[in-house]
């Protein structure tokens, strides 16, 4: 049986250390007890090894772990694909062996090594692991051996879904798409800054630069050389920038065509194209998530909760999981509530409506809209259909929906 919680003042604060000492016994009873660790392999105890794995550019550092938690072999090999592969073939243990890794900038090439040899692999949130083996000392051989540690043990985090084909494809293109806007509306900004450092107005609705131009080119005083210069750079680039993200949009269009769950996304009030691509980008394989409330709890759509005992406080929303996920559903929210079609739309806006009771509180309806409209997303995507207004009953007492 576990024991021994040894606690030590140190700086002021309390550490608490679990020791868990076991017997050959003990650790028998806990193999039986992990039915998440026979359904997710088919590992026995007698073929089981653990290898975590901490890569860098350079060099990744290799761990081995038996069914006992002894370690077997630490190893630091170049970061090449037939180097990931050779590690494979230095393990005895054959089809039992389970790899873990942090997620980082390589964390798709070893995925994509390690599945290609038919070897299970998890990746994990480095902040967590970080928690689970909370050291002073940070060295590449301590966080292999307690990836493969956490392995051993089965106490590891949720792993991090690793997208592949066309969802990854996706991903890559929208990231790029994501850097050129922002880079575009940098330029903006160099131009209203030059613009007020000249001394000229602003209007206060200008989403180009040429739009600023022509505004400064009708100030009685005119445009001094060196700031009507530095308003041709803006520009262009904002010109060039703007092609880019114009061929990119064309590369997702053509890339999403024949999606058939991307096409019935955009059937959802306040899905549009954009926001139909990153959903399912962001979403991934449907079948990740047990409901719909999960999702939400994906996107962090969902209060914090803060109970003991009798005492229930619910907060604001978590924000955990996927930013991007969240951002385009509250912009969805905004749209629902403002242009949307009144008939297609009703349904929601009445659960909105609900929310909405004084327009201080409309932010609160905005993110209940969002979170509906991706539970509405998750029967979407789980069951192949569409959306159909009709499904959606309003609730006893509630008020009509009237346009925006």
């Amino acid at each position: 049986m576990p024991r021994a919680v040894v606690s030590s003042r140190r700086a002021g604060t309390t550490r608490v250390v679990l020791r868990v000492l076991e017997t050959a016994s003990s650790r028998g009873a806990r193999a039986s007890c992990r039915p998440s660790r026979r359904t997710c392999s088919a590992r026995t105890e007698a073929t089981r090894r653990d290898l975590g794995l901490d890569g860098h550019l350079k060099t990744t550092v290799a761990c081995w772990l038996d069914a006992e938690g002894t370690r077997l072999e630490r190893v630091s090999i170049p970061t090449t694909a037939k180097e990931l592969q050779d590690l494979v073939g230095r393990s005895a243990a054959g089809d039992g062996l389970l790899v873990g890794q942090e997620l980082g900038t390589l964390a798709f090439f070893v995925h994509d090594v390690r599945t290609a040899l038919g070897v299970e692999i998890r990746s994990f949130n480095a902040d967590q692991l970080r928690r689970i083996a909370a050291s002073r000392k940070k060295t590449d051989r301590r966080a292999a051996f307690w990836i493969a540690k956490a392995l051993q043990t089965g106490m590891t985090p949720h792993p991090v879904y690793i997208p592949t084909g066309p969802i990854r494809r996706l991903r890559s293109l929208l990231a790029q798409r994501d850097a050129v806007v922002a880079e575009r509306k940098r330029w903006l900004l160099r131009a209203r800054s030059c613009l007020r450092s000249g001394g000229c107005g602003l209007p206060k609705a200008s989403r180009s630069v040429a739009r600023l131009r022509d505004k400064a080119l009708g100030d009685p005083d005119g445009l001094d050389a060196h700031l009507a210069e530095a308003l041709d750079l803006c520009q262009r680039r904002e010109a060039a920038l703007s092609e880019e993200a114009r061929r990119l949009d064309a590369l997702l269009e053509e890339e999403t065509a024949d999606i058939p769950a991307i096409q019935r996304l955009r059937t959802i009030p306040a899905v549009g194209d954009q926001v139909a691509v990153r959903i399912y980008a962001a979403v991934g394989d449907i079948s990740r998530f047990p409901n719909a409330r999960a999702l939400a709890a994906h996107a962090g759509l969902v209060p914090n909760v803060h109970q003991s005992g009798e005492v229930l406080h619910m907060g604001r929303i978590t924000r955990m999981g996927s930013p991007a996920l969240r951002g385009v559903r509250i912009q969805a929210g905004h749209v629902l509530l403002s242009r949307c079609d009144p008939v297609k739309a009703g349904p929601l806006r009445e659960i909105a409506s609900r929310i909405q009771s004084t327009r201080g509180r409309r932010k609160i309806a905005v993110v209940g809209a969002a979170r509906h409209i991706l539970r509405i997303a998750y029967d979407v995507l789980r069951d192949g259909s569409t959306y159909d207004p009709h499904l959606l009953r309003s609730p006893a007492g509630a008020k009509p929906a009237t346009a925006a």
